[in-house]
């Protein structure tokens, strides 16, 4: 639903109604050919997601291609930023202890999208290698890569929001075609 929302937020009421329609007829035509049928049901429910978002990303660039990525970007943020902050807890709840040696574990067993595994934290900073990613997979699948990367920008996004103590940073991304996403959050010791 908050996909939709931004597509209407985005596009406006008309504009946002012949995307959805577009974007509608595509993916059922998608979902009728048995298309996005993978074994696991997370890369499932991802493929859902993104190849509805391929076609409107598909419209948007029939409609106006030098704004199509622009537009994109602001379409996918809200809904990214919202699953985000569903995998993640709220930030009230955060001490240095729970952000070095609990987040990364957590976080992994609520995201169905990813293999990964919680590296042992290092001083101030706790790290989360992503080995496997369905957004990634399932991106490439569809010939979704051209904006792809926008989708991982959300994390940028909501960390740099998410508590004043916790500076996020990754040198790697699976979408970028490096072998692994590296998360690392550090702790810091500003005042609240």
């Amino acid at each position: 639903m908050a996909g939709l929302v931004s597509i209407v937020q985005t596009l406006g009421w008309a504009e946002g109604t012949w995307a959805m329609a577009f974007a509608t007829r595509g993916h059922l035509a998608a979902i009728g050919r048995g298309d996005g049928l993978y074994p696991e049901k997370g890369k499932q429910r991802v493929w859902f997601k993104l190849h509805y978002l391929k076609m409107v990303y598909d419209y948007l660039k029939m409609r106006n291609p030098e704004r199509a990525r622009d537009l994109f970007d602001t379409i996918a943020k809200g809904p990214t930023l919202k699953f985000i902050s569903s995998v993640i807890p709220p930030s009230a709840r955060l001490t240095r202890d729970y952000t070095l040696n609990h987040l990364w574990p957590e976080m992994i067993k609520r995201d169905s999208n990813i293999v990964a595994e919680a590296c042992p934290p290092k001083e101030n900073a706790a790290s989360l290698r992503v080995t496997r990613c369905f957004i990634n997979e399932v991106a490439r699948d569809i010939g979704l890569m051209a904006v792809a990367d926008r989708l991982c920008y959300g994390d940028v996004l909501f960390w740099e929001k998410y508590h004043p103590n916790i500076v996020f940073s990754r040198t790697q991304t699976l979408i970028g075609g490096d072998p692994i996403c590296d998360h690392t959050l550090t702790w810091t010791d500003r005042q609240v």
